[in-house]
């Protein structure tokens, strides 16, 4: 399971496979000259990831800014490329010969001019087959960057409805989009038992739009606990451990 646990391509093309979850999982291919400019065409925005990566590291957005210029934000560091040769060998240099995916950028809503996404914690106990959301964490991203990640970007974690009630989505019912985003969660998890029949935790990344449309960003196997380790109230903590 170990290589195959931390390839988020071989992840995201089994989710792809199921019907009902497929909607939710924004478009992705493999790295290539051609993939990244017809996904950079058919969105505006892309993020490109490393396949292996983690905790954020190597992340990559590039926008498409009109005039045959392209927006690259790598890190907390912003430049501006003319040309798509340019461009297109920039970021080549950033990547180097590492396996990466470009994945369509979800236009995410904001927490004080900052994006955020969640991380949702999807487990079932040893030995019963019933998977349940036992945390749910909204990650803002620090000042200048673009993941949420928050040792890296030095973000903010909020409760899931105290983040929303905060956001510039606040206008949208929030019991209909937390039932959304547990139902697509819970979905995920029981897909991906297929893959990984053991296995009882799942940390999903799951990200909503400006209108509250749910994606599915991925899918980790061996989530880390310090987000809700960081939160105030540590009921979610101590949830998630006893399943444990």
């Amino acid at each position: 399971m170990g290589r195959v646990a931390k390839n988020k391509w071989v992840k995201y093309l089994f989710m792809k496979k199921n019907g009902t979850l497929a909607p939710y999982l924004p478009e992705t291919r493999r790295m290539s000259r051609q993939s990244f400019w017809t996904l950079l065409g058919n969105h505006g925005y892309v993020i490109v990831k490393p396949v292996w990566g983690s905790r954020g590291r190597g992340i990559i957005q590039v926008s498409d800014l009109g005039n045959d210029s392209y927006a690259i934000h790598y890190e907390s560091m912003k430049t501006v490329k003319r040309g798509r040769e340019n461009t297109y060998r920039y970021i080549k240099r950033k990547i180097g010969s590492a396996a990466y995916m470009v994945q369509q950028r979800i236009n995410r809503p904001t927490i004080n001019r900052r994006p955020f996404d969640m991380r949702v914690i999807v487990q079932r106990k040893k030995r019963s087959p019933r998977w349940v959301v036992t945390g749910k964490a909204i990650k803002v991203a620090g000042k200048g960057y673009v993941v949420s990640n928050n040792t890296r970007s030095h973000g903010q974690l909020l409760r899931f409805k105290r983040g929303i009630r905060r956001s510039s989505i606040r206008h949208l019912s929030l019991a209909a989009l937390e039932s959304r985003i547990d139902e697509v969660s819970l979905l995920s998890a029981k897909h991906l038992k297929a893959l990984f029949p053991r296995h009882r935790i799942y940390g999903l990344d799951v990200a909503t739009d400006r209108q509250g449309r749910v994606s599915i960003i991925e899918a980790n196997l061996y989530p880390a606990m310090s987000h809700f380790l960081k939160l105030k109230d540590k009921m979610m903590y101590r949830r998630i451990l006893s399943y444990k």
